[in-house]
């Protein structure tokens, strides 16, 4: 590439032992987003996206499908049933889709760092309008492959690192029409191939050996495996995706879910998600070398390619596959997670509503004597008041701090 880069874009939170809470699809009501951090005692918050960036033009922009999907699933509707009944697109409003308009004007303001990706659905000229410094929100932090933020707490220098939108194989080298480096199209919003070798770019030029990195996804890098890539070449230590909707947060790493690193594990996936990618570059290559004429261009999306392509080795050779831990959220309205950083440790609290079992006992027949409970069912009644608390120690030779790969 020519030219002299400027610096990514970077904001720095400092504080003392802190706790940070992390959420899911808050679908635009951002009111809560103070109640919510006041209830888990929280310095910042991190949302992985459906953030609620929308206004009252980007009604205009969906088709009534849409429309009526984003109101039937919004909180800002008072039940699903009048969601339900909502009529035609023309008699639904900004104001049940989303308080991002109360937020810009200043009606709404934010108590606590926000750090966010924009999720599936979102409108791209908001976006844009962030981008380029039109709208600014105090603490409000928008991460992307542009922008990456760094959070010292608890003696530690946390990295965030972002990729929003929905992960899709076949529109990796879509943009939706949009000149923005931002993709979509009717308020849908997908990563593309750009951002992902945008993103490499930036983590190169912020690494630093003393930082921990977080990538924070909308998509979960357990189901696609190109996101797994991506953090293997990122080096991030953890991920934080949602995109889901399962009724309980997900903590695992892929040692601790997979039989094997070759032939069931981490390298499988990867190995299968390569297949895929290059099936579909073989497609596209010879229209992306007449139309990408721009040289940057052309650099990210080789950086991109290279980082799709990467496999890796040996299970020696890649200690992620034992040392990266992955959260995958449920919604806010069904949990949350707490990272609690301090004396370099970070500590999590997982807490969910838990799993409803009532429809059997409504299907049983009156007079019927009930089932005897296993242990295994009790145990999951307490999920709802279960508050795990895990601790992971940054020892040296099981989180080692290494040169980032291409």
């Amino acid at each position: 590439m020519s030219g002299v880069l400027p610096p990514p874009r970077s904001q720095v939170l400092e504080t003392a032992s802190g706790r940070i809470l992390c959420i899911a699809d808050i679908r635009g009501r951002l009111a809560a987003l103070n109640d919510l951090a006041k209830a888990a005692n929280a310095v910042a918050i991190i949302h992985t996206g459906d953030f609620g960036f929308l206004d009252a033009e980007s009604l205009h922009k969906m088709d009534e499908n849409a429309l009526r999907q984003l109101a039937f699933y919004s909180p800002l509707v008072p039940t699903s049933q009048e969601a339900a009944r909502v009529g035609a697109s023309d008699s639904i409003g900004i104001s049940m889709l989303s308080e991002f308009p109360r937020l810009l004007a200043g009606e709404i303001r934010l108590e606590v760092p926000v750090y966010t990706v924009w999720g599936a659905s979102e409108d791209v000229d908001i976006l844009e309008a962030f981008r380029t410094g039109e709208y600014a929100v105090p603490n409000l932090y928008i991460l992307s492959e542009e922008s990456t933020h760094l959070v010292c707490l608890g003696g530690l220098r946390l990295r965030l690192l972002g990729l929003g939108g929905a992960f899709s194989l076949t529109k990796l080298f879509d943009n939706g029409g949009h000149e923005s480096p931002i993709a979509g199209a009717g308020c849908s919003t997908w990563t593309t191939a750009l951002q992902i070798g945008r993103l490499v770019e930036t983590a190169e030029r912020v690494f630093s050996p003393s930082e921990t990195r977080l990538l924070v996804t909308f998509a979960s890098p357990g189901r696609e495996g190109s996101l797994s890539q991506l953090a293997l070449a990122l080096q991030a230590d953890f991920t934080l995706s949602a995109g889901l909707h399962f009724r309980a947060t997900s903590s695992y790493n892929d040692y601790s879910v997979q039989r094997d690193f070759s032939h069931s594990g981490l390298r499988h996936k990867v190995l299968l998600s390569k297949k895929a990618f290059l099936r579909l570059w073989e497609e596209v290559k010879p229209v992306l070398e007449g139309t990408v004429g721009d040289l940057e261009q052309r650099e990210l999306l080789n950086r991109a390619v290279r980082v799709l392509n990467r496999v890796p080795g040996t299970e020696d050779e890649e200690v992620a596959w034992r040392t990266c831990w992955h959260w995958n959220l449920c919604d806010v309205k069904s949990g949350t997670l707490v990272l609690d950083v301090r004396d370099c440790r970070i500590g999590s609290e997982i807490r969910s509503e838990g799993f409803s079992f009532a429809h059997r006992g409504a299907e049983r027949r009156k007079g019927e004597p009930a089932p005897r409970q296993p242990m295994a069912a009790l145990d999951l009644q307490m999920l709802d008041i279960d508050r795990n608390r895990t601790a992971m120690e940054d020892e040296p030779e099981l989180l080692p701090h290494r040169k980032l790969k291409p």
